[in-house]
């Protein structure tokens, strides 16, 4: 066959490969950039590079393949590094899979060797184009349901998944290496062995998805918890409130008497001493309105209260929120977790370094943005991924983050993290509102 229709024959097969990558990475993973040219340019280059490999050097295809397949999904999409590194491994095993179950099912069907298979151009094609097919089928069966961020699942759940997933790999490959040593036709064994091969590695998915529930049932079950323990102290709150608005009621006549005897006699200065006195007490015990939503703004009125019985300096631009669509529980588990560690980085600075919080709350069309900035020790982060806890027991601590950008995520938003010039930067834009553009 003239190179011509080699060419035109590669084009459908290297286009089947690149929208089977773009779909299984993005809708696993999601995209990391929001500069839609980038990935267009990407997935064009594996498309020319695909059809000149297939002309010239048909023999490191594969090897291409892979190291492309984990280069994308680690460079260009979002997730955990673990995250990435699973779904490049998963990808590039299926395609393998398929490729291998496809020659072995025309060696079979056709009676040809797979030596015999490679040296016909027609019949090698065409079973490239079904072997593509094939996996493009297999992506769209797994992912069809799949449109929400990936939970964290530890890593060592990806790490044994993976390890099977190639443990596949390589029995399918040993059948594809007996059966190319002898020289002929493949069996219905050998058939039948690539079958359940490739069984064996879907049901992988399928096993991955069970850590991915029991993964999101733990977060939901670990956000229930701390929103009944902040509830637990916000009731204490509220009920050291009622106590002292009943100790306020039961000695309001007295000091609206007194009150009136020193504005009658026009004792100004006594007045006024006596209100700088009495009012501060009246207001410690009543919730402020920041928001009008009376869940936010108790919570902010717990930890502003926390805060600035440590000496720390909290400034709030809040404003009036309108309804949002979300649970009022994910955001007050956000502002929670966002501001209890910021109380906690200023309560490590020394004594005479400044400690000061900064919170703003701003409604903008159909998103929320949520801005805390806190003094703070250096902190290590890197491309605004969460930073590491310090603390020893690392898998009971450094939790409250990473919950947050689950809910976050859950909320089709995002989550950045930053230090700079002793500052800790945490930046939320979550949607408020069906419909609009994150970026």
């Amino acid at each position: 066959m003239h190179l011509e229709g080699n060419a035109l024959l590669s084009i459908p097969i290297a286009l089947l490969d690149a929208v089977t990558f773009a779909l299984f990475f993005e809708r696993f993973l999601g995209r990391k950039y929001g500069l839609i040219r980038l990935y267009v340019v990407t997935y064009s280059a594996y498309f020319v590079i695909n059809i000149c490999l297939s002309l010239f050097y048909l023999g490191i295809l594969a090897a291409f393949s892979v190291i492309i397949g984990f280069t994308i999904a680690y460079t260009l999409y979002k997730g955990t590094r673990m995250q990435r590194l699973f779904c490049g491994g998963l990808l590039t095993a299926y395609v393998f899979v398929s490729e291998t179950v496809t020659v072995l099912a025309s060696s079979y069907f056709l009676g040809y060797s797979l030596v015999e298979i490679a040296a016909n151009p027609l019949v090698f094609y065409v079973g490239a184009f079904v072997a593509k097919t094939i996996a493009l089928g297999l992506v769209i069966f797994i992912s069809s349901n799949r449109l929400k961020p990936l939970s964290p699942v530890p890593y060592y759940y990806h790490l044994l998944l993976l390890l099977i997933t190639y443990i596949c790999v390589f029995l399918s490959y040993a059948v594809y290496f007996f059966v190319n040593q002898s020289e002929a036709p493949a069996t219905m064994i050998h058939v039948i062995s690539e079958l359940a091969i490739i069984v064996l590695s879907i049901l992988v998915f399928f096993v991955f998805e069970k850590f991915q529930r029991y993964a999101e049932q733990e977060t939901y079950t670990t956000v229930i918890e701390q929103q009944l323990s902040q509830d637990e102290r916000r009731f204490y709150l509220i009920d050291s409130q009622i106590a002292e608005i009943q100790n306020l009621k039961h000695d309001l006549t007295n000091h609206l008497m007194c009150i009136r005897r020193l504005s009658t006699t026009q004792q100004y200065d006594m007045l006024n001493n006596y209100l700088d006195e009495y009012l501060p007490k009246a207001e410690k015990v009543i919730t402020r309105s920041y928001t009008g939503k009376p869940s936010v703004d108790s919570i902010l009125s717990e930890k502003v209260a926390i805060a600035e019985y440590g000496n720390i300096n909290v400034i709030l631009n809040v404003s009036v929120l309108p309804d949002f669509y979300f649970s009022p529980v994910h955001l007050n588990v956000i502002l929670g977790n966002a501001l209890d560690n910021a109380i906690e980085a200023c309560n490590k600075l020394p004594d005479d370094h400044s400690r000061y919080i900064s919170l703003d709350i701003k409604a903008e069309e159909n998103w929320l943005s949520i801005r805390v900035v806190n003094s703070s020790l250096p902190v290590n982060v890197k491309d605004g991924s969460i930073p590491l806890t310090d603390k020893e027991d690392k898998a009971h601590h450094g939790l409250g983050l990473n919950i947050v950008n689950q809910l976050v995520r859950r909320n089709e938003g995002v989550m950045h993290c930053k230090y700079e010039n002793g500052e800790f930067m945490f930046l939320v834009r979550i949607r408020s509102k069906p419909g609009g553009s994150i970026l």
